[in-house]
């Protein structure tokens, strides 16, 4: 047989191996859909990592007894998986969660119609930026400062960013090492484009603000949900956690202080899973956008050297930046080398005049007191008419929100609670089930002046008599 001969009979068999592959996802696909008429009889949840991780160890010892790299052999389960998860829950028409966007259209499109809606879904503070950083932003474009810059931002930013973290925490890091992006919502989703694969798996410890799981499953990677619960005051349980981790966990997503519970994560608890990630190579992705909102005792994963990390901060939250949209990055230089070409396909750099707004930002360590402590205010109001009305809550270790338990009742329907207090009482909150699994709570923002908020949570007082 001549050598293009060989070729084409390779090729045939080739085909008739990728038909027969097909054939089998075919068959699998019959077969979740069997399974998840089964679960819905007996009311079990869609998500069983304990059978994933039983079917994981299957698929390594397949992998090595038909010599298929493991971790290509793991990141096609993680694909068949996802796409069973998602055939099951499309089967589910309650499913996708009313967003806090969604929420807040709905909201202005009443408000367009001439209602009356008290804003307490939105994390937007009612105060602006300081003064100083409004004058820089006009002066800056009167002199010309309207122009590209480098991706990863101008020297002087990155290196005013530099300062101050080193300052906050006692470290060492250069400015080569920050990258200046379009707001901290893109910082967290070039960091999971820079970390993940298709196929690849990032835990993400809920409730959470919903983006992680968002952009995590935007670039083909599988969130894994790790649940925590108000019983245990949101604290994670590492012992219960570390059981999630396996070959295909690159990344774990941190969010301390917590939106949408106002948790700190404390330090022993932190460190236990630094040392999970250590140990398994796992890249931890900490956003700390809040931590001018903590209100007691801190501690930063860039406190942990020996650790593989991106930090993730905003200008948005800390001095009322939300407009401007400008966060930034820092990590290892090949890290924030990614993050930055991300940047540069998708928008070019942060506009010039923004930047030089946030350097004057920086200078502004009085204002971001005053604006904390008038959010501490406002939280602490919040929880004392909750125990009024013998609300269960958390209160708050810091952020802008506090996560009530509305309602005990297991068939609890927190979304239409949420819009029924919207059209009939022109209170506007963020159900629980845009965070996780929580049909009970609801988010209550503390961006409104007190007066504000005691009427909106007045109102609420009404609906749940």
């Amino acid at each position: 047989m001549s050598d293009r001969s060989e070729l084409e009979a390779l090729r045939e068999e080739v085909r008739e191996v990728t038909n027969e592959i097909i054939r089998l996802t075919g068959l699998r696909f019959s077969l979740t859909k069997e399974i998840d008429r089964i679960k819905r009889s007996i009311k079990l949840p869609v998500v069983d990592y304990k059978v994933e991780r039983d079917l994981k160890s299957s698929i390594i010892d397949a992998c090595n007894k038909y010599n298929v790299d493991e971790h290509f052999g793991l990141r096609l389960l993680n694909l068949l998986i996802d796409e069973a998860v998602r055939m099951q829950k499309g089967m589910d028409k309650h499913t996708k969660a009313i967003s806090v966007i969604d929420m807040f259209v709905l909201a202005k499109k009443m408000e367009r119609e001439g209602s009356s809606v008290i804003h307490l879904e939105v994390g937007e503070p009612d105060f602006g930026p300081p003064e100083k950083v409004k004058r820089t932003t006009y002066d800056s474009i009167e002199r010309g400062f309207t122009h590209y810059t480098e991706p990863a931002g101008i020297p002087d930013l990155r290196g005013e960013i530099a300062n101050s973290v080193n300052k906050r925490f006692q470290i060492n890091i250069s400015p080569e090492q920050v990258a200046v992006t379009c707001g901290g919502r893109f910082s967290v989703y070039a960091s999971i484009l820079s970390t993940l694969f298709s196929g690849d798996e990032a835990v993400v410890i809920q409730p959470a603000w919903p983006a992680y799981v968002d952009c995590i499953e935007d670039v083909g990677s599988r969130a894994v949900v790790f649940k925590t619960k108000l019983e245990d005051g949101w604290r994670p349980d590492v012992e219960s956690f570390s059981e999630l981790l396996n070959d295909s966990t690159k990344l774990i997503v941190l969010n301390y202080p917590n939106n949408p519970t106002g948790k700190v994560l404390e330090k022993h608890d932190l460190k236990a899973i630094v040392e999970l990630a250590k140990e398994r190579d796992i890249t931890i992705l900490s956003d700390e956008v809040y931590l001018d909102y903590a209100f007691k005792p801190y501690n930063s994963i860039l406190e942990f050297h020996d650790c593989k990390s991106i930090y993730v901060s905003s200008f948005s939250k800390s001095y009322g930046m939300t407009g401007f949209r400008i966060g930034y990055a820092v990590s290892d230089l090949e890290t924030i080398k990614k993050i930055s070409r991300i940047q540069a396909l998708a928008s070019t750099s942060v506009p010039e005049f923004i930047q030089y707004a946030a350097i004057e930002a920086l200078r502004c360590e009085d204002d971001v007191k005053v604006y904390s402590n008038l959010i501490k205010r406002r939280i602490k109001l919040i929880c004392k008419e909750l125990k009024k009305m013998e609300i269960p809550y958390y209160e708050p270790d810091g952020t802008f929100y506090a996560f009530p338990q509305i309602s005990q009742d297991i068939d609890f329907d927190i979304e239409k609670f949420s819009l029924d207090l919207l059209r009939e009482k022109g209170v506007c909150v963020a159900p629980g089930t845009t965070f996780g699994d929580y049909p009970n709570f609801v988010r209550i923002s503390a961006c409104q002046n007190e007066h504000i908020i005691s009427e909106g949570l007045r109102r609420i007082g009404e609906v749940l008599i």
